[in-house]
């Protein structure tokens, strides 16, 4: 019935309702119009007993509730073709129009027609996942204790038939309508009807899970893995439990042990490589995955694992050889592109390692791809034709320009002149002036270059557009209180800041040096430690050695200088705070 249904839309409108010998529309389909359409055409008696068994013939009545609910849909009128698709569904036993009547209900918000069209679209079609749980969910809603166990058990069926869990369908319609534990509840009397089926219990396991209910979920874990022993998923999910609860030993052995005794089974073998990789055991997470790439169904995820712990060993060949293959299967060409550039790179093939990296066109590693090709096109003399690749990327992405501008600023930081990178800001803002990334990116290079005035426009621009923005507001106040000595005003903007981000090592710096230059040293050295307990860096480090010192706490300040020394003898913020305390 759906074919010739489908099959009728295409003639004329006129033609068919004349044919119907019903009321015919005297005006034009017109969504400015609202003249109101014929009545749907109600079943007999006779019809309705006969509407749930044997499909009729393609009436002229069916023609016409088909074709009004369509009209009625198209002008807006979602009642009016509710009724009509309703009547379609009941005359022609066609499933289609029962669930689009069932839709336009639960459009209109109109659960008790909703309940009516989804449990005609059940009868009409006993098998469909969909009707089943949107049957479900209206049920619950009109009445939490509604007796839909049957429902229930119907939608285990038909999940069985398309080789998916069925309790975990279940869950998932029935969490929508009741509070969590009067669906577990539910949950518990629908497994219970399914006494030697194991998926019932991990569905369980994996609801508790989720809501983070861990004792619960450890519990149903257990007893999956003692009442079913040789159902392999038990040990999944009990090691997904360990995992969560931080018993990562336990995760271990339990997977260690499901694998022994199910040695083909991919998932365990998958989790337990996986969880290898944790303990740096490099050596036998390989050999899993390498089993893993034997039996697994669908190729390639096992390739992509190989190639990284390859990688991590440092057995650049072997991952060279697992990436490639990435590529030919199609699979995570991106990633594979990206590593293999990567390796390309370690050898010294500049050249080589631009090819793969071009050919990371998007994913997670696009970025840094870009950056890499750049910074090796730069490395052997090339920034004109660094800078040509980072326009042609612009035209190419205008939605990703201000990313690409960003990489050419720092590619001019190192390799141009202060002049030139502030033409480029200028420039990119000049194409997107309320980019807060670009603003952000030229107040950071202004105050660098102790541009404070264009530092305070621009952080005062994306604060006014994010004020919750608060690394703007971070630098916005450490430079005013580094640069100028409008302390009281810098001490606003930080401590606005730390409230947004109360754990950032640098916003705690930024605070104490705020202090520091407020006189308040105490305060400060409370600060910087905090920071620096968070990120032992040379310029945190610097900051607070300079404060001890300044509260005659020299030792200490020397130690922590020298320990940054030893690490980095270089590092310019401890030098510059020891040349200018003359030591």
């Amino acid at each position: 019935m759906r074919l010739l249904l489908q099959r009728v839309l295409p003639f004329s409108l006129v033609w068919l309702l004349a044919a119907c010998q019903s009321s015919a529309l005297k005006t034009p389909i017109d969504n400015t119009q609202s003249a109101p359409l014929p009545a749907p055409i109600e079943l007999k008696e006779s019809d309705q007993a006969s509407a749930g068994s044997v499909a009729p013939e393609l009436t002229a009545d069916i023609i016409f509730n088909l074709l009004a609910g369509e009209v009625a849909a198209q002008r807006g009128a979602l009642s009016e073709a509710y009724d009509y698709q309703f009547q379609t569904a009941v005359l022609s036993r066609d499933t289609q129009s029962a669930e689009r009547a069932t839709r336009l209900a639960l459009h209109m918000e109109d659960d008790g027609r909703a309940l009516k069209a989804a449990q005609l679209w059940v009868d009409l079609d006993p098998k469909d996942m969909a009707a089943r749980q949107l049957l479900v969910v209206m049920l619950l809603r009109k009445d939490p204790s509604a007796p839909v166990i049957d429902h229930l058990k119907a939608i285990v069926h038909i999940s069985e038939g398309n080789d998916e869990n069925g309790f975990l369908n279940v869950m998932a319609a029935i969490n929508r309508e009741l509070k969590r534990d009067t669906a577990v509840d539910l949950m518990r009397r629908l497994v219970a009807e399914f006494p030697g089926d194991p998926r019932g219990h991990y569905a369980l396991a994996i609801a508790a899970l989720v809501d983070k209910k861990y004792p619960e979920a450890e519990s149903e874990a257990l007893r999956l893995v003692e009442e079913h022993p040789d159902w392999p998923r038990g040990y999944l999910v009990l090691s997904r439990v360990y995992l969560a609860v931080g018993k990562k030993d336990q995760a271990r052995k339990t997977l260690a042990g499901a694998v022994t005794r199910f040695p083909n089974d991919p998932p365990l073998i998958s989790a337990y490589a996986r969880i290898l990789i944790e303990f740096k055991e490099l050596e036998l997470a390989y050999k899993q995955f390498t089993v893993l790439e034997k039996i697994e169904k669908e190729p390639g995820g096992a390739s992509y694992w190989l190639g990284l712990v390859a990688l991590e060993m440092g057995k650049e060949d072997d991952a060279r050889k697992h990436f490639l293959r990435l590529i030919s299967l199609g699979k995570r060409v991106d990633t594979a592109a990206y590593y293999l550039g990567r390796i390309e790179e370690d050898k010294a093939q500049a050249e080589s390692a631009i090819r793969w990296y071009q050919r990371v066109e998007r994913g997670e590693f696009n970025q840094e791809a870009q950056a890499r090709i750049v910074r090796l096109m730069s490395a052997g003399g090339d920034i004109v034709g660094a800078q040509d690749w980072l326009q042609r990327m612009r035209i190419q992405n205008p939605e990703d320009s201000a990313r690409f501008y960003l990489i050419e600023a720092e590619l001019l930081r190192e390799h141009g002149t202060s002049e030139q990178v502030m033409l480029l800001f200028d420039t990119a803002l000049g194409a997107m002036p309320d980019n807060n990334e670009l603003l952000y990116a030229r107040g950071l290079y202004a105050a660098s270059q102790s541009r404070v005035d264009i530092l305070e426009q621009d952080m005062l621009k994306v604060i006014a557009s994010d004020p919750k923005h608060a690394d703007a507001l971070n630098a916005l106040g450490y430079t005013l209180a580094d640069q100028t000595d409008r302390y009281q005003e810098a001490l606003g903007y930080v401590q606005r800041a730390l409230d947004l981000k109360p754990d950032s090592a640098p916003i705690l710096d930024s605070m104490g040096w705020v202090l520091y230059r407020l006189g308040r040293l105490q305060e400060a050295i409370g600060y910087l430690q905090q920071a620096f307990s968070k990120l032992p860096d040379s310029e945190i480090a610097a900051h607070l050695g300079e404060v001890l010192w300044m509260n005659g706490d020299r030792l200490q300040a020397e130690k922590i200088w020298q320990d940054v020394l030893k690490k980095a003898p270089d590092s310019k913020h401890v030098l510059e705070v020891m040349r200018r305390l003359k030591l």
